[in-house]
């Protein structure tokens, strides 16, 4: 146990644990999710929860600014409301065999992970060696009953997923409360916390109580005016001499009675702090461990560490009323304690009690509470699909308002209820925007309740820690922090993606030998949990199928990835922190810790496009499959995993579209290509991906989608449809069409106006300022644009646009053409838009259009069915374009 400025972080082993449970008092977002929560994921946690103080989380949301769970996401964070403050600081990891426990002084803060002097104790667990398994079932004890009184997701976020997947944690031994029991260090350790019939000053001095106290040291930034603590161990210790080391920037007992047992001296001048002056360059060191250290006229000495302050609040003095605290008391036969801190403490540098600078302000406990009153207390907020389901405490009578905010913390929308319930449920419009925050107030719009982080339960659950998902989500974490090459790897996942496969193993039996298999068994059909959702409407597959798919969670990172480059301003700190945050020691910035430097190879090139092949190639496959196989289902919608395959093609084409990266082979420089800008018809460039998966795709879509039931997923695949439309224009206006080839980028894009936006003149008219702004956010997106961009832009809006618009209106009007002419474009159903190549007298086309086979012999997409001799199609009716 030896005091060394290192951060906590570093004791976390990589893939060793699942999930933790992390408690605090003050809390900031910008340390934790740059800092905590990108340590924490790379290491393989991913079922993350945090306990704040609700007052404290309060006066957080008072100075709410949009940021906060936006640079690292998917942590539950959960406020706790006592009659004074909850105080405990304690990381509890969880693995499959094993557990780790720190206990200590530190917030989940900069300062409290790095600036400050903090005391932690940790303790490691292996199902192999089982030395610290009663400290642990202490400390578990203490956690599952705070867990179990919390609402919503997060009571089994805490309980049923971390117990599934950590089994040891039934085993643990019985243990009773507050007793000293065997470490791996030789040495006994009792863990204590307050509660409302006893305290850990009352189960301290139960330890004592047969002991010989000779001396005592106390350590902390923060005690009463009156020294009310240092006068009881005075008391209760009359022999021993009292050594009190304060830091003038907390608190001091500047009016207790001053005997001469009591010795005064300056954290400065502790020892410790000159050796960490050293070390950090700092000139001057801030104090916030908390250590009562004892020692007995045999030699054994004891030391009380870890949240709890020298005042009747910290230590329980104050009965009922006392903060909630957890410390940790080590006792040793063999003693040096203080020496292993690094505490030395010389008789000429102790100091008067009237020497120090008295400090008259409030303290930071005293303050939040006093800010943060409020009638009702929200705990949890959670958006269910779309569904809220808000969980609080209190008691109201009056009619109230719910009012949402969005992710600018600007008011969004309010909704009135006449009775107030602790659990309130409610359907939410998802289109009004992001609802980023809730908050209660009165018919007068008088606040009544805390404002309060809305939860993504979608998000969250996406967090279980199923070893089944782990290598998805280690992938996922490596992008987060910095490897986008990684997506890659995520590929294969999404080509095997068969959650709903509708048609059964007809066709995907026959496709199977051209596809590596993943593994030997099939992906489960339930990958993150949902069980705690019970909803009553529709079946339970469509609830879920938003979780199994593994296409959709892929797309997720592409999304991620594209907007990785959005630069956040770090969250402003509150100036009445119970410690100041100093983020400017942060290693590094948000962005330099982010970037990679990739030493590239040849060979790592070819590798990363042989993957982005790979999905390509597949995918084509799987299309051409459905459409032209020998076991082609008769009828096929495209399913919502389809169309999720789909995007994920578009967002690569945009993502390594003209992407080139540099190396050296032999002392030479030389380019290498992803996705080029060539004029060929294969799968690895983006013309050849345009024409083949654009054209297959639209193609699929002829008979519409796959109609679901449940509402959720209804406007998921309707989000994911118009997606597809602006992802779809973009990749082809950003292509390089030569004159002989405008009928291709002419029909793909009208085909994908028809089946993936409005086919009715005034929805489309109502529609095209709102298209036109998703196109746009969509270009300046795109990495690597052609020099032909802005002609064909030109092209989509004064040309393809108004002709789309005559043709919706000839086929409302019921208004058909009779006769074409070779060169012409044409709509008919159910081809689609169309090339007329040949028509003659008698209305035998031979059309052409990408999503038609390949055939070889005329070299175009000619061929409408898989028949060996080509039959033109005999039409008597159609619409032909303008074009």
């Amino acid at each position: 146990m030896i005091l060394e400025r290192e951060n906590i972080l570093t004791l976390i082993g990589s893939r060793r644990y699942h999930s933790a449970i992390l408690t605090t008092f003050s809390f900031d977002f910008y340390f934790f999710e740059m800092k905590a929560m990108k340590w924490l994921r790379s290491c393989g946690v991913r079922n993350i929860n945090v306990f704040i103080d609700g007052h404290y989380y309060s006066e957080l949301m008072q100075q709410a600014t949009g940021e906060e769970m936006q640079l690292s996401a998917g942590y539950s964070l959960y406020p706790v409301f006592q009659k004074s403050v909850f105080h405990p600081k304690i990381w509890m990891l969880f693995g499959e065999k094993e557990g780790l426990l720190i206990v200590g002084s530190g917030n989940l803060t900069n300062s409290g992970n790095g600036n400050n002097d903090e005391i932690w104790g940790a303790f490691h667990f292996d199902i192999r060696s089982t030395e610290n398994s009663s400290v642990f079932s202490s400390a578990w004890d203490y956690l599952s009953t705070l867990s179990s009184s919390v609402k919503g997701q997060m009571n089994e976020k805490t309980t049923k997923w971390i117990l599934e997947h950590s089994k040891w944690l039934n085993e643990l031994p019985k243990t009773k409360p507050f007793q000293f029991f065997e470490t791996s260090q030789k040495e006994k350790v009792a863990f204590l916390f307050n509660t409302e019939t006893t305290s850990i000053w009352n189960e301290l001095l139960k330890h004592l109580s047969n002991e010989k106290v000779v001396e005592i040291t106390t350590i902390s930034p923060y005690y009463d005016k009156n020294g009310k603590v240092l006068q009881e161990l005075n008391s209760l210790f009359p022999s021993a001499i009292v050594k009190v080391i304060l830091d003038e920037s907390g608190l001091i007992p500047s009016a207790m009675q001053v005997s001469k047992a009591f010795t005064f001296y300056d954290w400065c001048d502790a020892g410790v702090s000159k050796i960490q002056y050293a070390k950090s360059g700092n000139s001057k060191s801030k104090l916030h461990g908390k250590i009562i250290h004892f020692k007995t006229k045999n030699g054994k000495e004891f030391c009380l560490f870890g949240s709890a302050n020298i005042t009747p609040a910290g230590l329980g003095l104050l009965g009922k009323n006392s903060n909630a605290e957890v410390s940790l008391l080590i006792q040793s036969e063999k003693g040096g304690l203080l020496n292993q801190l690094g505490i030395k403490l010389k008789t000429s540098n102790s100091k008067t009690l009237d020497e120090f600078t008295t400090t008259t302000s409030k303290s930071i406990y005293e303050t939040i509470i006093e800010n943060n009153q409020f009638k009702l207390q929200l705990l949890s907020a959670e958006l269910i699909y779309d569904e809220f389901i808000l969980h609080s405490n209190g008691t109201y009578t009056d009619e109230f308002k719910v009012v949402f905010f969005d992710k600018q913390n600007r008011f969004l929308y309010s909704k009135t209820f006449s009775n107030y319930e602790k659990e309130l449920k409610t359907k939410l419009n998802l289109e009004l925007g992001t609802f980023q925050y809730v908050q209660l107030t009165n018919i007068s719009e008088e606040i009544i309740s805390n404002k309060l982080l809305i939860s993504d339960y979608f998000l969250l659950a996406k967090t279980h820690p199923n070893p089944k998902t782990e290598e998805i989500e280690k992938i996922y974490s490596e992008i987060q922090n910095g490897e986008l090459s990684k997506v890659l790897d995520l590929l294969h996942y999404a080509i095997f993606d068969e959650t709903e496969n509708e048609t059964g193993a007809s066709f995907l039996d026959s496709r199977r030998s051209t596809f590596t298999k993943l593994n030997d068994d099939k992906e489960p059909e339930k990958l993150y949990d949902l069980s705690s959702y019970k909803a009553i409407e529709n079946s339970g597959f469509e609830k879920n199928l938003l979780l199994s798919s593994l296409s959709l969670r892929v797309l997720d990172v592409l999304k991620f990835i594209n907007l990785n480059g959005n630069s956040t301003n770090k969250q402003a700190d509150i100036s009445i922190d119970e410690q100041e945050d100093d983020l400017g020691n942060i290693n590094g910035n948000e962005e330099g810790e982010v970037a990679t430097v990739r030493n590239l190879s040849f060979v790592i090139l070819k590798s990363e496009k042989r993957k982005l092949m790979n999905y390509f190639d597949n995918l084509y496959n799987y299309q051409q499959e459905i459409l032209y196989g020998n076991s082609r289902p008769k009828t096929y919608r495209p399913t919502l995993t389809d169309l999720t395959k789909y995007l994920i093609a578009l967002e690569l084409i945009s993502e390594y579209g003209g992407k080139s990266a540099k190396y050296d082979e032999q002392d030479t420089h030389h380019f290498f290509s992803y996705l080029p800008f060539v004029d060929d018809y294969d799968n690895n460039n983006v013309k050849g991906c345009c024409l083949n998966l654009i054209g297959d795709f639209l193609m699929l879509a002829r008979s519409g989608f796959k109609a679901y039931e449940f509402d959720y997923t209804k406007k998921k695949i309707e989000e994911l449809k118009k997606e597809a439309l602006i992802n779809t224009i973009v990749c082809l206006i950003n292509n390089r069409w030569k004159d002989d080839e405008l009928h291709y980028f002419f029909t793909m894009a009208l085909n994908a106006l028809h089946y993936l936006g409005c086919r009715n003149v005034d929805d489309f008219n109502s529609n095209f300022v709102e298209l036109k702004s998703k196109i746009n956010i969509r270009i300046s997106e795109l990495k690597n644009r052609t020099k032909v961009f802005e002609k064909n832009l030109e092209i989509f809006y004064e040309r393809l646009c108004p002709s789309f618009i005559k043709v919706i209106e000839q086929i409302e009007d019921k208004n058909f053409d009779t006769s074409a002419v070779n060169g012409q474009i044409i709509y008919k159903s159910p081809w689609g838009y169309s090339y007329v190549q040949c028509v003659n007298k008698t209305n035998d086309f031979t059309l052409i259009r990408p999503g038609f086979m390949w055939d070889y012999d005329k070299e175009d997409y000619i061929k409408h069915s898989p028949d060996e001799i080509y039959l033109p199609l005999k039409l008597s009716s159609f619409i032909c374009t303008d074009l």
